[in-house]
Parts: structure tokens; C-alpha cells; sequence
């Protein structure tokens, strides 16, 4: 975060905390940089690429904190994740019954 001054970034993310267009932003950024997730890739220029995207998702969870939104991204988080498991853990037998019954 050189040459930014840390305070307008904090207000940043702060505005993005309360809109829903502005969370949702927020959520994907920190799902696309894999801060959610852990990964031990076997290539090593993949390892950094994943190590450096890592890290910027990490300071813009830490600007969340900062911002007092963190306990909304999270939340948003978990929420996303259910839903990925529960649209996952459907057998094929259950999708095609949801299916039918639409």
C-alpha cells in the first residue's frame, strides 16, 4: 500500500461496506485473490503467482477490519459458501426432482 495514504483506502472500503453492489465487489475481490481458501499448488512460479494475489487479497481484508465492515464481508462469505456446498452436495437425483418440481 506504499504511496497511498492508508486512512483514504480505510474510507474506501468503508463506502464499498455500505452499499450491497459495494460488498458483493468486495466479496468477489477477496474470493478471486483465494484469501478464502487454501491451495498448495505443485509448480513453484504458480505457488508465487498464487502467494502474491494471496497477499494483496490480505491487505484489503485487513483495510475491511480496519473499515469495521470485516464482520459483514465475512458473513457475506460464509453465506456464499453455503450456498456453493449446498448446490454442490445436490445428487443428481435431487436436482432432477427440484427440476420437475418447478
Amino acid at each position: 500500500m506504499e504511496g497511498y495514504k492508508r486512512e483514504n483506502l480505510i474510507t474506501a472500503v468503508d463506502q464499498l461496506g455500505r452499499s450491497s453492489v459495494g460488498r458483493e465487489f468486495l466479496l468477489w475481490f477477496l474470493n478471486e485473490t483465494e484469501v478464502f481458501t487454501a491451495d498448495f499448488p505443485q509448480n513453484e512460479k504458480r505457488t508465487t503467482w498464487q502467494a502474491g494475489r494471496r497477499a494483496l487479497g490480505l491487505q484489503v481484508l485487513e483495510l475491511c477490519a480496519r473499515a469495521g465492515n470485516l464482520g459483514t464481508v465475512l458473513i457475506a462469505e460464509t453465506l456464499y459458501n453455503a450456498e456453493q456446498t449446498k448446490e454442490q452436495s445436490l445428487s443428481p437425483r435431487q436436482e432432477a426432482k427440484e427440476e420437475t418440481d418447478d
